[in-house]
């Protein structure tokens, strides 16, 4: 699932066009500097007016849950799952006979700066699927983000998005225990 910019904030609508206001004049410019957001769509339906980063607020503040795996046979598996409902992730770690689980309550802060980094390495528009023809072993990986709306699968095997490290960095950090 990429963000769809177009969809409008308020109603849903698809029935939107793009604003092109070409430069902009002295006051949109002084708006611009006192933080004011300037809009880039405006929905036929409702006459609503947004932004691409009200919209990308919007979808990502929309996530419920995600689980995130990684891992291959002979280093064994990370499984993590955050649950923003509840302030709570769940980590473990899986080789042969060994297995090792935690639990950590987060706090309201911690997950929002969580959803900030997922909007950094660009979470909801990786492709369904990253995958190295003709390798049969080695890293696998699986994300399934679940919003309000439906459940979005992001997977690998052996080939990951730009920002997997960054991710794997941010999802060790929000389980204060170590994904890769």
């Amino acid at each position: 699932m990429a963000i769809i910019y177009k969809k409008c904030t308020k109603c849903g609508s698809k029935n939107s066009v793009k604003i092109d206001c070409g430069m902009p004049g002295y006051e949109r410019s002084r708006e611009a500097e006192a933080g004011k957001m300037n809009p880039d769509y405006s929905c036929n339906d409702c006459g609503h007016e947004w932004n691409r980063k009200q919209a990308m607020d919007e979808a990502y503040g929309k996530i419920k849950i995600i689980k995130a795996s990684v891992g291959g046979y002979f280093g064994g598996y990370y499984d993590v799952t955050v649950d923003f409902d509840n302030l709570q992730t769940t980590w473990s770690f899986n080789e042969g006979e060994t297995q090792k689980t935690s639990k950590r309550s987060i706090q309201v802060s911690t997950s929002q700066a969580f959803i900030e980094k997922l909007k950094m390495v660009n979470l909801l528009n990786w492709k369904a699927n990253y995958t190295e023809v003709g390798v049969c072993d080695g890293t696998h990986w699986s994300v399934e983000i679940f919003t309000v709306e439906r459940t979005i699968k992001k997977y690998g095997d052996n080939m990951f998005p730009l920002e997997w490290e960054l991710f794997c960095k941010s999802i060790g950090r929000i389980t204060n225990r170590k994904f890769h």
